[in-house]
């Protein structure tokens, strides 16, 4: 009997984002399995596509053969097809576009399989002392005592060639090592839990074995989420079944690695966007291969093809880097959710601080709750103190750091502990401007003032947005004067600041410039917990997970930076950053202490942070999004219009507006159209509709008519572009 194959065509175009039924080949149908990759003729064209379906009843037209199956297995399992066929109608992308989200990078669906390439790692040989060494070498030397070993990327990258690592091996100053992307662990037994953990432990176990909701683990930063985590783990290997753990920030991917393997005797990957392409479709195979027990990764690795799935967790639940900014604006929380619910695979969400929509699901029942509400370790909860900076001005202070910080940081540097140091601004100066005119210097290609960086030559005007730099000038653009100055800190200021005031401590940054450089993360991050570190410096991401037993003080710069920013969730965010950095001192024996510098000692979201006070925070903020229509209350969808020429872009924009009024429902909100947050980006002006709603997918189609109509009934600027974000995370 004639097979029939349902296919999804590799074109992310509108017209073709539909299923195209083929007849299989008598030579193919024994071969052909759902989720396999086919090469099929469409039009005068060979393309590739995926095999969504198969079927033996015939179809009321005729059909074309399929020409060729591309590779010896599925691509994708069934419950992953699922998985996308729901990402693409949930938000609006082509299904094709989904499916390409589910690859590693430098995998497609054009045909190239993953291979499995073994990377090859160089260490110091043993006798390496005794080779006679150049001043290439002697760098070579350098880089491997600090790092232990490297892989031959990392090496390429400090620009030492093939042939220079080919020649030190045959000198016998280094050793080649060859190793697979499977980590076969050291096994210790886990820590005893306390009885806070037992109950919440054995809560989740029931939950699994009865209605298997979400399970939201609420736990004061020090609680031991992490041990639950391990334990859960450990319990799905032994039956047998895989596990994914999510982790916000590739930086934090690190420190869970060390901890699984010291703790778990399972094999292990690591999957995320900051390895090399070759490497990542490595470990997409082995993991396919059902070979990796735990898979660890940031956002994407939710879709990992695991065969036996049986548990995910998403560390750090509220974080809004599980928001994927470019299509498929996919959030990994509700990815995860979803492929829960297909597989019946346990999810469980873990924070200190979980997000408002996801606190609001579980008082609601749609999610288990569950609470650890004491640190896992004796020492008591950090003391925190607000520090008034306008306080600071009247005394005729005008430092960055206070008073009180200055003789904390002393105190501890004595007393040889560590610190962190908070700022969410990179660079050194936040922008430059002219005291004569007012003008600051922008970007010439986006609607931004530029960054001061220093470099030590002169310093540099950057743009974080397009990545445009250019010297300062020495006179201002706008009136010519020389009156130019540079006002606000980033991180790189705050670090010289302190290296001024510490000329002996021993000082490093770790924010996005310092993390351009590949593996620097993972140095800074062995030289904190050895000790080697005074006091680090950086951005959000040294607030999030990170457990340091030396570390006394932590300490927010400028808790105002958060606050201000023009976005509905500025408050939320200011409070889970505050109390999250609160959480990373004094996590043993000895009391920390925490200093919140501001100019708005009395910010609602400050003060509840500083008293640890969770559900206070909540019922505001709850009522400030119940007043304002915000999530949870309605979905939000944020629709996006750019153009290089500005008034094109108004009218169009208006039109749109109106073609809008005429599909959306009466009982939902439309706010704009605006100017958004950056009105200009990489030569692209911006403007922005938001629609609050309770039927996200009703808006999201009348959304797609009004622009289809829009099309049709209006000439357009060639260049106008249209987004659709579905629960956005920011009105930028």
């Amino acid at each position: 009997m004639a097979l029939f194959a349902d296919i999804i065509i590799n074109r992310k175009t509108p017209a073709v984002d539909r299923v195209f039924t083929y007849s299989v080949p008598e030579r193919l149908a024994e071969t052909l399995r759902v989720g396999m990759l086919v090469r099929i003729p469409f039009n005068r064209e060979r393309l590739e596509g995926v095999t969504v379906a198969l079927n033996r009843q015939p179809p009321d037209f005729s059909t074309r053969e399929v020409l060729d199956i591309i590779g010896d297995r599925p691509l994708f399992s069934d419950e992953l097809l699922q998985l996308s066929r729901w990402m693409a109608d949930y938000y609006h992308c082509s299904w094709v576009t989904a499916m390409q989200a589910m690859l590693p990078a430098g995998m497609s669906l054009s045909g190239k399989r993953p291979r499995p390439v073994y990377d090859d790692y160089y260490a110091l040989s043993a006798g390496y002392q005794q080779v006679r060494r150049s001043a290439q070498r002697q760098r070579l030397i350098s880089l491997l005592e600090q790092h232990g070993e490297l892989d031959a990327a990392a090496l390429r990258q400090q620009g030492f060639s093939s042939a220079v690592l080919r020649s030190a091996q045959q000198a016998g100053l280094i050793e080649k090592i060859s190793r697979s992307a499977v980590e076969q662990t050291l096994r210790r037994l886990p820590a005893g839990f306390n009885e806070e953990q037992e109950a919440a432990y054995q809560a989740i176990i029931q939950e699994r074995r009865g209605a298997n909701r979400p399970y939201l683990l609420h736990g004061v930063t020090g609680s031991g989420k992490t041990e639950i985590y391990l334990r859960l783990i450990a319990d799905t290997a032994r039956r047998g079944r895989q596990s994914i753990l999510l982790v916000p920030e590739i930086a934090l991917s690190a420190q869970m690695i060390e901890m699984l393997s010291r703790r778990l005797d399972v094999p292990l990957a690591l999957l995320h966007s900051g390895l090399l392409a070759s490497e990542r479709r490595r470990i997409w195979q082995e993991i396919a291969e059902g070979k990796i027990s735990v898979v660890v990764g940031a956002r994407s690795a939710v879709f990992a093809p695991t065969p036996r799935l049986g548990l995910i967790i998403v560390d750090e639940e509220h974080e809004t880097s599980y928001k994927q900014e470019n299509n498929p604006r996919f959030h990994a929380v509700t990815a995860a959710v979803k492929r829960a619910q297909i597989t019946g695979a346990q999810l469980l969400l873990g924070s200190a601080t979980p997000s408002v929509e996801s606190y609001f699901q579980a008082l609601c029942g749609r999610y288990a709750l569950g609470r650890l509400s004491r640190q896992y370790y004796p020492a008591p909860q950090p003391e925190v103190r607000i520090v008034d900076m306008r306080e600071e001005l009247k005394h005729g202070h005008k430092l960055i750091f206070s008073r009180e910080l200055l003789g904390e940081l002393e105190q501890t540097l004595a007393d040889h502990g560590q610190a962190l140091l908070f700022l969410n601004r990179r660079g050194y100066y936040s922008f430059v401007s002219c005291r004569d005119c007012g003008q600051s210097i922008s970007c010439p290609h986006c609607a931004v003032a530029l960054s001061y960086h220093d470099d030590g030559k002169g310093g540099w005007l950057r743009c974080h947005y397009c990545g445009y730099a250019a010297r300062p000038p020495q006179q201002c653009p706008s009136c010519g004067s020389r009156h130019i100055r540079r006002f606000g800190i980033g991180t790189q200021r705050v670090a010289d600041e302190a290296a001024r005031l510490f000329p002996t401590a021993r000082i490093a940054r770790l924010d996005s410039d310092v993390m351009q450089k590949r593996g620097e993360y993972q140095r800074i991050y062995q030289a904190m917990r050895r000790g080697e570190i005074d006091i680090l410096v950086g951005t959000q991401m040294i607030a999030k997970g990170l457990d340091f037993p030396r570390l006394h003080l932590a300490a927010v710069i400028a808790a105002d930076t958060l606050l201000n920013l023009p976005d509905w969730r500025a408050g939320e965010r200011t409070f889970q950053l505050i109390s999250q950095l609160i959480g990373r001192a004094g996590r043993r024996e000895q009391q920390g202490l925490a200093l919140i510098q501001t100019y708005m000692p009395e910010a609602f979201p400050i003060v509840a942070a500083a008293a640890r006070d969770y559900q206070q925070f909540y019922q505001q903020e709850l009522l400030y999004r119940q007043m304002h229509g915000y999530p949870p209350y309605n979905h939000l969808l944020r629709i996006l219009l750019t153009c290089c020429d500005q008034g094109r872009l108004v009218e169009s924009c208006q039109s749109y507006y109106y073609y809008l009024q005429q599909q959306i429902a009466d009982d939902s909100e439309l706010c704009g159209p605006a100017e958004a947050a950056y009105a200009r980006i990489k030569d692209r002006w911006r403007r922005q509709i938001l629609i609050k709603t309770a039927d996200v997918s009703a808006a999201a189609e009348a959304a797609e008519t009004a622009w289809q109509t829009l099309q049709r009934e209006e000439r357009l600027p060639a260049d106008l572009r249209w987004s659709l974000d579905i629960d956005p995370m920011s009105a930028f």
